[in-house]
């Protein structure tokens, strides 16, 4: 077999492939609480929000599963996944974990 030296060279990711990478790795934290769903995480909601989030927020979440009607309850998990969801793609935009990502689903 010829080898012309360019066997390893690697292609940056486009935009477009870090935005999908970004996008698939935020879905499956917020689908299975961590990323990636199966094997060994290399991260952990429960951890991030343990870190980044009032701890109030949690036992005000419990508070409302086990007094709310069903309805109001899923208004306020909407709302809460929205807004961890906005913040999981702040802190994870640019991280080396969906330039990984980006790589592996470019090649």
């Amino acid at each position: 077999m010829e080898h012309h030296g360019d066997e390893d060279y690697k292609a940056e990711p486009t935009e477009r492939e870090l935005e999908l990478a970004l996008e698939t790795i935020v879905e499956c934290i917020l689908n299975h609480g961590g990323y990636p769903a199966q094997g060994r995480r290399q991260f952990d909601l429960y951890d991030f929000l343990f870190e980044n989030r009032d701890p109030s927020y949690a036992m005000e979440m419990y508070v409302a599963a086990m007094s709310s009607d069903t309805l109001s309850f899923e208004t306020r998990i909407h709302r809460e996944r929205k807004l961890v969801e906005a913040v999981l793609f702040k802190h994870l935009t640019g991280s080396e974990l969906v330039a990984e990502r980006a790589a592996e689903d470019a090649e």
